[in-house]
């Protein structure tokens, strides 16, 4: 379990966050209420999440238009909104029921846990934004990694990515993930600086642009999948996601499988010496198993080479 004592220091430590310098750039915040910005705000952390510490990132909060709710909170219940939403449909990360089957679907290729249910999932993981302003101007949402470089100085874009990386640092700190869960982005660089296991997805709302022709039957992603178990947990996924996805049923099918079959065919070291234990005593069958090793670790570098760069080629698209 999380320690209460560090969920309360990090909730001090974002309240006395001084939003004044990002004043510079103020008008292209969007999380502000007659100007003054909103607090940066704590991750949601299912009271599960000990059991595996997944960690959902996702990018911004992508505000529009301000909710009554939202503005009528106080400071301090603005630095707690994700910590304190009640159930999956509280917290404001605009793919979050897709990353939650995400997940769900890691939770079965790699425990073998079937969880059917995305508030059940929810309440198994941690998951908040990476960057906790949001950026948008005229109606339009503002991407912290392509867009928002264009409409800052140098010096301001480096002064807000490294408040934000600060931030989020914290926030690792505190929750010491076993993995964490994002899409592809200047940040993911600095999770992988900061040591923590990442995986990297496709943002779901290439699926909504239609995933470059690869979400079909006849696309790249597509993966033959027989396992019930899995197809029955896509289903009910599916079933519970927002209408915005009713015309992409199977394209969410295949963007699901595709990921199930990449954790649930992964290989390890640790799946090599269980097949391949050496034997006591006999040198040459060691010598003989150590090469079997070295050709194996091997093929799995250039696998995962493989792989990343079929995703860099993937994302260059959306």
């Amino acid at each position: 379990m999380v320690n209460k004592m560090k969920i309360e220091n990090l909730i001090q430590q974002f309240e006395k966050f001084d939003t004044k310098q990002f004043n510079e750039f103020s008008s292209l915040i969007s999380s502000k209420h007659n100007e003054d910005l909103f607090p940066p705000y704590i991750p949601h952390i299912g009271e599960n999440y000990s059991r595996h510490k997944i960690l959902i990132y996702g990018k911004a909060q992508n505000i529009d238009k301000l909710w009554p709710e939202l503005i009528n909170m106080t400071n301090i219940e603005k630095v707690r909104q994700m910590y304190d939403a009640k159930t999956h449909n509280d917290i404001w990360i605009s793919p979050y029921k897709i990353m939650l089957s995400v997940a769900g679907i890691y939770l079965y290729a790699k425990y073998n846990i079937l969880l059917s249910d995305l508030e059940d999932i929810h309440n198994h993981i941690a998951a908040t934004n990476y960057y906790k302003f949001s950026f948008n101007h005229s109606g339009k949402d503002i991407n912290p990694d392509g867009d928002l470089p264009k409409c800052l100085s140098t010096e301001n874009y480096k002064n807000y990515t490294t408040k934000s990386d600060l931030l989020a640092v914290s926030e690792l700190n505190l929750l010491k993930p076993s993995l964490v869960i994002s899409f592809n982005g200047r940040h993911t660089k600095e999770i992988k600086k900061s040591g923590y296991n990442l995986i990297t997805i496709n943002d779901p709302s290439w699926i909504l642009q239609g995933g470059g022709g690869c979400l079909k039957e006849t696309g790249s992603w597509y993966r033959e999948t027989k396992d019930p178990k899995v197809l029955q947990l896509v289903e009910s996924y599916i079933s519970q996601l927002d209408s915005q996805y009713e015309g992409k049923k199977e394209a969410v099918k295949i963007y699901l499988l595709k990921y199930f079959n990449e954790w649930k065919n992964e290989k390890t070291i640790d799946d090599f010496l269980e097949n391949y234990a050496y034997s006591d005593g006999d040198i040459d069958n060691e010598i003989s198993q150590l090469c079997k090793l070295k050709n194996y670790v091997e093929q799995l570098i250039k696998t995962s080479k493989r792989d990343q760069k079929d995703r860099d080629f993937e994302n260059s698209k959306i």
